[in-house]
């Protein structure tokens, strides 16, 4: 499923009634998670801790955590990187004051939490320099990560394992290459509505005994041309896969699609939702499709036209079906004037600006409408290969006319992502398209849905 993101506002102000309850028992409970994942990491025989104490509570639950660890033999070593220490390390029955990083075998980093924003200075950056290459576990984030938009100004650690609690925050996911394996522990806090979501695939078209090709949406894919058949090609055979209803395809490159996938119908009908774009260059057929009360993708050469056409934009205002936009950072650029630096804002804003759905590409993919919000960590980066986007749209193609929802949008990214990733080898696009099927077949019999760090 979509699993949910919370802003450390949300964090702080759902934890407030645990915290008048427990006190400093609910930073015991979150310490005793850290241990926990810590002791994994440290190697048999080998128990030197080294805790990076910040003097918040951040600091307190690592000093809490390496506490536990010294009750299970490690012996503990403790760099204070604040003005004051937190009371915690009385907990601590025989703590070792250093003032630097002595080769530990492990090390917590408590030096600062959730509520920090702006980059590390003085002590901090230094012990924050001197952690590369070590093993380390980072309690709620790693310091010197913001926590809503996952970047560094300057010196952060880097963790191997990041335990959090509540949720999962925005940096989890747009910083996953800082956070390593994210671990959300339960402590007893109770969240509300979300800020957005760590997108799953949230349910997916499956046949049931009374279904037949139509049922499930007919996508329409208007794709390739004389110098880029392949795009077609690859666009209509992962719609072709994403889902068992028809795939029709309208577009110069019949004969080529037609050999890749006898399936497809090559002729005017019915159509749920469309696809336009990919290998295509300009086309009248944009502003037609525009037109159409249909949910509509735009892809590849489409968005350029659309960013070269301000009229086209106008148009894909005024429409009240689902328009979806999915740009990488250098379409992105050219549809708006200059390159999105706050992923999610960014997106947000032209998703506002046109009344549409934006899939803002990359590593990390951002889907918005202005208000909802996904991110998929793709988990691998085998998906940056030529014609990747191409099998995306096709999937996204095919989920929207399935069901016209950003949710379905998010769904369709993931099992992208999913199929990029399957195996963990290099991968070309027609590797991708390929692996779709085994992809839902896991998800419907495992109940994969979701890629965890």
């Amino acid at each position: 499923m979509h699993n949910p993101i919370y802003t450390p506002d949300q964090i702080r102000e759902a934890e407030q009634p645990l915290i008048q309850k427990l006190g400093e028992g609910l930073m015991r409970r979150a310490a005793f998670a850290v241990a926990v994942e810590a002791w994994q990491l440290l190697p048999p025989g080998h128990r030197r801790v080294l805790v990076l104490a910040g003097s918040g509570n951040n600091g307190g639950d690592a000093l809490y955590a390496a506490a536990e660890l010294e009750k299970r033999g490690a012996v503990i070593e403790v760099w204070q990187l604040g003005e004051r220490i937190h009371p915690a390390i009385t907990a601590i029955k025989y703590p070792r004051m250093v003032t630097g990083v002595n080769d530990p075998d492990l090390i917590i980093d408590g030096i600062v939490g959730i509520g920090a924003r702006g980059p590390l200075t003085g002590a901090a950056k230094e012990a924050a320099e001197q952690s590369h290459g070590h093993a380390v576990v980072s309690v709620d984030i790693p310091s010197g990560v913001d926590p809503l938009t996952g970047m560094a100004e300057g010196a952060s650690i880097s963790a191997d394992v990041t335990v959090t609690f509540g949720g999962l925050k925005p940096a989890h996911i747009l910083g996953w290459e800082r956070c390593g394996r994210v671990v959300l522990k339960d402590i007893g806090i109770t969240m509300g509505k979300a800020w957005g979501y760590a997108a799953g695939i949230g349910s997916w078209p499956e046949p049931g005994p009374n279904d037949h090709k139509y049922t499930h949406g007919v996508v329409g894919i208007h794709a390739g041309s004389s110098q880029y058949p392949g795009a077609a090609v690859l666009c209509v055979q992962a719609a072709v896969r994403a889902t068992s209803s028809m795939v029709r395809y309208i577009g110069p490159c019949v004969q080529q699609v037609l050999a890749a996938q006898p399936e497809v119908v090559a002729a005017p009908g019915r159509c749920d939702a469309w696809v336009i774009g990919p290998g295509v260059g300009e086309t009248d057929m944009l502003g037609q499709l525009i037109d159409q009360d249909i949910p509509l993708v735009i892809d590849a050469d489409s968005l350029t036209q659309l960013a070269n056409q301000p009229g086209l934009k106008d148009k894909i205002r005024q429409r009240k079906a689902l328009t979806v936009l999915t740009p990488h950072d250098g379409e992105f650029e050219r549809l708006t004037g200059r390159k999105p630096f706050d992923r999610v804002r960014d997106a947000q804003a032209l998703a506002e600006d046109l009344g549409c759905v934006v899939l803002l590409k990359g590593r990390v993919t951002v889907i918005t409408d202005g208000t909802e919000i996904y991110l998929v960590e793709a988990g691998s980066s085998w998906a940056a290969t030529p014609g990747s986007g191409d099998v995306l749209a096709g999937i996204i193609g095919k989920a929207v006319a399935w069901e016209a929802s950003i949710s379905a949008v998010a769904s369709a990214a993931r099992l992208h992502a999913l199929a990029a990733g399957w195996g963990n080898t290099p991968k070309i696009a027609g590797d991708i398209v390929r692996a779709i099927p085994k992809v839902r077949t896991t998800m419907f019999t495992h109940g994969l849905a979701h890629h965890h760090n």
